[in-house]
């Protein structure tokens, strides 16, 4: 089987985005609405574990730029992998906050673009 090498796709616009993508209803939504943000050309969808591991060239642009952070519950993993790394300034959309509740939101189409549209909106 031969594999091809590829370049790490993770970068940074002004405008970025990264989630959580736990294992819950909500974890996979997070992660479908930073996936539409990123497809919609509203923000770059970064990888929030390149962050977690340290990667000092994107901590660092982080730091500069415009980030959104989506996390499914209160456990807030993403906002405390941000924070961890010293990255303070950002935007925070918890998806419990909105009312959602972990294991009784199943990830339709409709409850997509209604939480996409409350994202979309955030800077």
């Amino acid at each position: 089987m031969e594999t091809k090498k590829t370049a790490c796709l993770c970068g940074t616009s002004y405008y970025n985005v990264v989630s959580c993508s736990g294992a819950s209803d909500l974890g996979q939504l997070s992660d479908v609405i930073a996936r539409k943000l990123r497809d919609n050309k509203v923000r770059k969808m970064n990888c929030l574990t390149m962050i977690a591991i340290g990667d000092q060239s994107l901590i660092a642009a982080f730091k500069e730029a415009n980030v959104l952070a989506i996390d499914g519950c209160p456990k807030d993993c993403a906002k405390k992998i941000l924070e961890k790394a010293g990255i303070e300034n950002f935007n925070h959309l918890r998806l419990t906050d909105l009312g959602y509740q972990k294991g009784k939101s199943p990830v339709t189409e409709n409850l997509i673009n209604e939480v996409y549209a409350k994202a979309e909106i955030i800077y």
